[in-house]
Order: structure tokens, then sequence, then C-alpha cells
């Protein structure tokens, strides 16, 4: 046409030549800023150098016929040049990517994907926009992977997620002069940081996925690198509406939301054998917008992918680069030696500990036997639930449950377990206590576990839990009474469960009597007082132990009844462990520990509520998971 422009059938035309350069299209394609969503350009036609029909409902039409096939080339052109690789003899990695539109930016940009297609064999489902409750709704990478045999998963997600929908104004406090000295990351919400654990645990509920049904795949993801706000909708414009005005305080808030990002996928993938987290912060030199990179910027990403292929895969030496391809790129790339894609994990392991005692060493404990009938079924159902589920798994008895046996087995298990390891401890058993030697408890007294020859106090546990490393998760399940002020009151030793159900039925409580508990200390103060000065914190406070000695792993423990009420014995296992056999219903109970906690107490009686609290680093991601899940 004499002004230069293309009619749509024109353009549809050049949209079906599937060897057609496709930066030749880009003059025909703009962005419409107010109707793209974080990372989820929305590409339309431009009316700049494309003719239009002068009727409207034609021109709309026939444009949103024209956009249809635009989607479809760019979706087939990959899948064209997929398969002309594999039909040429192409002897490289066979990779499957599932990604939002750094893996996907329709025309107007080479993104990480078109980087990667010039050396390798990419069956590509990236598609921008793509969330990961779609990715993982839909998995359409578990058919690919299937169907092309691929080794490699490549993997980007998130964003989408993480900006809410592009609410991010939601996520932050307002400025306030008042105030002018708060650092980055007081403006940012706790929402959040849910909003980063939601997306973390879709993340792992993925890797999960393949690292069960595609053992031998590697699975390579990333966490993108940190943007500058331009005054754009997604991050400036956002900020703006808080107040947030300031360049360098915009920036480094969007620094604090996005390393926070990449440091929860880093840690998350530490903890996967057969997955590499690539650190593209500090990779892009250049930004096409508010939240993707200029094609440069999109090559230096894609290098730092590459090498990861290059290392990981046993093909890596016949993959043919030629001048300008991304052998150039790896070359030149100042990030690429200091990223860390080399494996720092040899994969998850869990490891278990259970404890059934049925009776005490009467030389300790002053002539009590302190029997029980229940204890040592709990702690072998426990060990078949752990084994089921992958732990290994060990189990002590009674009079194999002595404090040296314990005490070895879980200082073992703290010098082996890493980051993203899991421990699980259950005992099931008497609950006693101690005169607070240390004077560290408000109530005077510590609360302990009736092992076999002697009592394991409840600062001696915290001292163990020390010892393990940041990121381990511990669980421990109590069958006990442990509470200093419930078991201070006259008891009866027997106690009527479940008359509802039929026949009144006796069962002991699983807690020390308070006169033998006074016998037991008395007789071994000495003991137990040498116990309380070796301890690292001496006389301080639980609040200020914590603050001076903190874990650095996350415990979570869930025991069978509150402060002011007991657990007791059954016929063949204790209430609370039958509670939670039922609730576990073989494997088949779906939810949160939080959700099982709740499940567990609909199986118990009223008088006998079960606890559920956690020490140590929080770990939102451990809060999401379904308990027992190495």
């Amino acid at each position: 046409m004499s002004d230069g422009k293309i009619t749509l059938e024109e353009l549809m035309l050049r949209l079906r030549d599937p060897d057609l350069d496709e930066k030749s299209l880009r003059p025909y394609f703009q962005v419409n800023p107010e109707r793209s969503g974080p990372f989820s350009p929305a590409v339309e036609i431009n009316p700049e150098t494309v003719e239009f029909p002068a009727d409207p409902a034609t021109a709309g039409a026939r444009s949103a016929l024209a956009m249809n096939a635009a989607n479809w080339w760019c979706r087939m052109r990959r899948r064209i040049a997929f398969d002309r690789r594999i039909a040429s003899g192409y002897s490289g990695p066979i990779i499957v990517s599932e990604g939002d539109s750094w893996f996907q930016y329709p025309i107007l940009l080479d993104d990480v994907i078109d980087h990667l297609g010039k050396d390798y064999a990419i069956l590509s489902l990236d598609a921008a926009g793509d969330t990961l409750s779609n990715m993982l709704a839909e998995a359409e990478y578990r058919q690919a992977i299937t169907e092309s045999n691929a080794v490699v998963f490549l993997f980007s997600a998130g964003g989408n997620d993480l900006f809410g929908g592009g609410a991010l104004a939601g996520h932050l406090r307002r400025y306030d002069p008042a105030t002018p000295n708060l650092r980055p990351e007081d403006y940012l919400l706790p929402s959040f940081d849910g909003l980063i654990a939601e997306a973390v645990d879709r993340y792992q509920r993925i890797l999960r996925e393949v690292e069960r049904d595609f053992p031998n795949v590697l699975t390579v993801c990333h966490g993108y690198d940190r943007p500058t706000p331009a005054g754009g909708p997604w991050l400036g414009r956002p900020m703006a509406r808080r107040d947030i005005t300031a360049p360098a305080l915009q920036k480094g808030i969007v620094d604090v939301m996005f390393d926070r990002f990449n440091d929860e996928l880093a840690r998350l993938v530490r903890t996967f054998s057969k997955a590499v987290f690539v650190d593209a912060r500090n990779a892009v030199r250049t930004w096409h917008d508010e939240l993707h990179p200029t094609d440069e910027g999109f090559a230096a990403v894609a290098a730092l992918f590459s090498s990861v292929i290059v290392e990981r895969t046993a093909f890596s030496s016949r993959v043919a680069t030629t001048p300008g391809t991304l052998s150039a790129v790896r070359s030149s790339t100042r990030t690429l030696a200091s990223s860390p894609t080399k494996p720092t994990h040899r994969g998850r392991i869990g490891l278990s500990l259970h404890i059934g005692l049925n009776s005490v060493d009467t030389t300790h404990y002053d002539g009590w036997e302190g029997v029980l009938g229940a204890c040592e079924n709990d702690a072998a159902d426990m060990h078949r639930i752990a084994a089921d589920q992958g732990f290994h798994a060990a189990t002590v008895l009674t009079a194999d449950a002595t404090r040296s046996a314990v005490l070895k087995i879980i200082e073992s298990a703290a010098s082996e377990l890493h980051t993203g390891d899991m421990f699980l401890v259950t005992y099931s058993g008497h609950g006693g206590q101690v005169p607070d030697f240390n004077s560290d408890e408000e109530d005077k007294i510590d609360e302990t576990w009736c092992l076999f020859d002697g009592q394991l106090v409840d600062d001696e546990m915290y001292q163990l839990w020390s010892k393990f490393e940041e990121g381990v998760r511990i669980l421990v399940i109590s069958d006990s009474c442990h509470s200093g002020t419930v078991t201070r009151v006259a008891l009866s030793p027997l106690v009527t469960v479940a008359p509802e159900r039929g026949a009144a039925i006796l069962y002991p409580h699983r807690a020390m009597p308070y006169p033998v508990a006074q016998r037991v200390a008395q007789k071994n103060r000495d003991f137990y007082s040498e116990i309380a000065r070796k301890l690292p914190w001496g006389d301080e406070s639980v609040l200020r132990k914590e603050l001076t000695n903190p874990l650095r792993c996350t415990v979570r423990l869930l025991s069978g009844c509150q402060d002011n009420q007991l657990s007791y014995d059954g016929m063949l296992n204790g209430q609370f462990t039958e509670a939670l056999l039922k609730a576990w219903d073989s494997g088949r109970f779906q939810g949160t520990y939080e959700d099982f906690h709740q499940r567990i107490s609909q199986f118990l009686w009223r008088e006998q509520t079960p606890n559920h609290s956690v020490i140590g680093q929080q770990d939102l991601l451990y809060d999401r998971q379904r308990p027992f899940e190495i």
C-alpha cells in the first residue's frame, strides 16, 4: 500500500509461513500495556502498520482472527522447529519447557526459549500469562515428557502468582513522611510472604511430581532477575498509589521482593537431587519494560540455563553450536561463573525414631513400674507409617528405650540431616516432671518423657533440636502427658473412655503420678541437677533461651492433649494414636498439618484435645505440606 501499511490478509499470509523470520513481523504488532498482566503481555496488531477494514465490526473480527493466527503461528513455529531438529538426527538432550512470558514473549522479543532453541530440541508448552495453579492443574508437561522422552524439563513460573493479579499495592504499606527511615523490607506486608509461600508450595508439588514420575529428568528453574520500576502498571504505579515515589526506595522494595522469591525457591530446589536453580539475578543489563529483559537480556539468562544443560547432561559434548548462538553468549556472560548451578544436595532423606514404653525400670523410678498396655503397639504403628512414607525408621521399645539409646539416635540424626531433610520422632509412654533445677520455667517444673532408665527433660530436647541444621524439618508426635501443671493435682489412675459407644471402659492415663514424681526427683536429685548444669543456657528463662539460643531448624509438635488435660492408654493403641491412625486413614488423608490436627480432634472425646505447635524457624512451606511428607 502507498502508506507502507500491509493488509490483514497480507499479515495472515506471512503468519502461515513457518520459515519466516519472526523479527520481520515485529513492526506489525504492539503491546497494549493497559490490557497486559504482570507476566502476561497483551500483544495486538499495530494499526500504524496494518490496514484495517473501514467497517468497525469487520475490522474487529478480522483483527481477532489475525491475532489467533499469530498465537497459533508462535506455538506451531516452535513445534515445527522441534520436529525438524529431531528428524535431522539431533543427538543432544531432548527438552520440555513450561513457562510464562520469560519463556514465551510473543513476536516482539526473543525470550529465553527462543535463544535456547537455536541449540537444543525443545518441546515448548510455554504461554505468556500462565500461572503456577494452571500449570499444576493442567500438568501438560507430564504428557510431553512422556511422549518426547525428554531428559530435561525447563520451568519458569511464579511471576503472575507473585503479583497477585497485578495488585501489588495491596501488599505494600503506605509511605508515611513521619517515618522516612523505614527500610525497604518494612514496606512489604505479611500478605506478600503469603504469596511467596503459596507460589513455592506449588513449585514443590510440581517438583515432587516430576521427581516421582520421571526420576531421571533434570528440572531447571529460576526466580527472575531484579527489575527496576519505571512508572509502569505492575511496579511503579502500584507503588505510587501507596505514596512510594522515590526511585531508590522503589528499587529497594523490588529488590527485596525478588530476593525473597529467589531465596525461597533456591532453598526448595536444593532439596531435590535432580533439580537445579538458576540464579538470574544480575544477569540482565537492559530491560524492555518493568518485568521483561530485552533480547540481549534474555540471551544472558538463556546462557545460564544452557550452562546447566551442558554441565548436567551426558549429551552435552555433541550439541552443535555456531557463531552467534549461545556459545558466543556463554563465553561473554560475566555472571555465568558465579551462578550456583551445581547440585548442592543429594536429595531429601527422612529419618525417624519411634519410642514405646509399656513399663519403666523400678530402680530409677523408686519402685514404680509405670505399666501401660498399648505404647509398644503405638511405636510399631508409627514405624509402619514412617516406612511407608520413605523414612529410614528405627524403633526402641521398653527396656531398649534408654536415655543413652534415644540420645545417640537423635544426635546421629542431627549430624546426618541437612537442609530439606526431615526427622520424625514419636513417643508413647508416660509423661513426667522434675523440679526446674535451672529456673527456666515459670511453674518451676520441667516436663519429661519417662524413658526406661531415666527421664528425658524438655530442656535436653531443646538442646538436641539446636544441633540440627537450618532447613531441617522435625516432627515430634508425643502420645503422653507432659504438663507439670496438670500432673500436680490428685489424679485417678483410671478414666472412663467413650461410654457413649457402649459399656464403660477403664484406661490408665499416661502421666507419672505426682507422688511418684516427687520420690523419683528426690532420689535422683544429683542426676537431674547435673543435667541442668550442663545445659548451655544455664538459668535463663524460656523466652531468653529462645532469644539467645535460637533453633536453626523447625520443630513441629503434635501431642496427645492440652496442658490442662491428660492422654490415655487404650486396648490396642493410646487414645491419641488411635485417633491419629483413623485420621491418617492408611495414607488416604490429604491436607496440611493443621488440617490433620483438626481431623485427629474429631476422633477424640472432648476431655482430650490434641495440641499442635511450632518452634524454631518459620517455614511456611512446611506448614503447607502433607503430614509425613519428606
